[in-house]
């Protein structure tokens, strides 16, 4: 997916204006399409948007609300499985934190969200979300998961960084530690995993097929495959949606899916649960 030309047009006013400037200019412009108050500041690099149902960090100004953004996770990550309180989530390519939010909330106090990012910049953003947010229930760990533990590197696109992928140090990537799944669970000291979700730009299948009996220790999970971005024979790598299914079927989970759906992204999504 493409960066709009509307964002790539504010980066270059970034460079030129006053970020205080900006943000009252976006706090207004912002509130009057959300019809929701919002207040926009400029922090170290991201702006920090606070709207009445949470605060939104990110590198780039505008974007969905706070509310809106639940409603997204809600409907994309929680088709096949809505946490309980008391649940233990792993969330595997957090992003910025754009489900952190609701994730905590469902869990409650007595739950736990572990939340792991790999790329630098993208994991300031997540580690400012759950700060300004007061998620006391959230571990945040900086890594790649991966299927084979060890150093890996990520696409380094400072624009769209939230889509920066598995590349190669000669390609430019920025250096990265990659864990295992089982590593990952006892660097958080869990050993049972209520929802799994996983949304790491075409590595899905890797990971899955590394996890070995980590696996044993999910009851649910939910898997973004990347298929609907392959654009051609360069770009097969992307497409794990057959493989993520069979291996997931095969471990004994029960896979719902939604070929139906109009967006191209959602029919790509594995949700698997054990069988009951």
């Amino acid at each position: 997916m493409r960066v709009s030309l509307g964002r790539r047009i504010l980066d270059v006013f970034d460079d030129r204006m006053d970020p205080r400037l900006i943000a009252g200019l976006g706090s207004i412009a912002l509130s009057v399409r959300s019809r929701s108050r919002c207040t926009v500041r400029y922090e170290q690099g991201n702006w920090v948007h606070r709207y009445p149902a949470g605060i939104v960090v990110s590198t780039t100004l505008s974007g969905l609300t706070a509310q809106m953004e639940d409603q997204v996770a809600q409907d994309t990550f929680l088709y096949g499985y809505r946490p309980r309180p008391g649940d233990t989530v792993v969330d595997i390519g957090a992003g910025v934190g754009t489900e952190v939010r609701l994730f905590s909330r469902l869990v409650g106090d007595t739950g736990r969200v572990v939340s792991i990012e790999a790329h630098p910049r993208t994991f300031r953003c997540l580690h400012r979300t759950v700060e300004l947010n007061a998620l006391t229930n959230v571990t945040l760990l900086e890594c790649a998961v991966v299927g084979e533990a060890g150093p890996v590197y990520l696409e380094d696109d400072a624009v769209d960084h939230l889509r920066n992928g598995l590349t190669s140090e000669a390609a430019g990537g920025v250096e990265v530690t990659g864990r295992r799944l089982d590593e990952v669970m006892a660097a958080a000291g869990i050993d049972r995993i209520d929802l799994l979700k996983m949304n790491i730009e075409g590595a899905e299948l890797g990971v899955l097929a590394g996890s070995g009996d980590a696996l044993d220790a999910v009851d649910n999970l939910v898997v973004s495959c990347h298929d609907f971005k392959a654009a051609g024979p360069t770009d097969a790598w992307m497409c794990t949606f057959a493989g993520v299914t069979d291996l997931l079927t095969e471990a004994g989970y029960r896979i719902t899916t939604r070929p139906d759906d109009p967006r191209p992204w959602i029919p790509y999504y594995v949700y698997a649960s054990r069988r009951g």
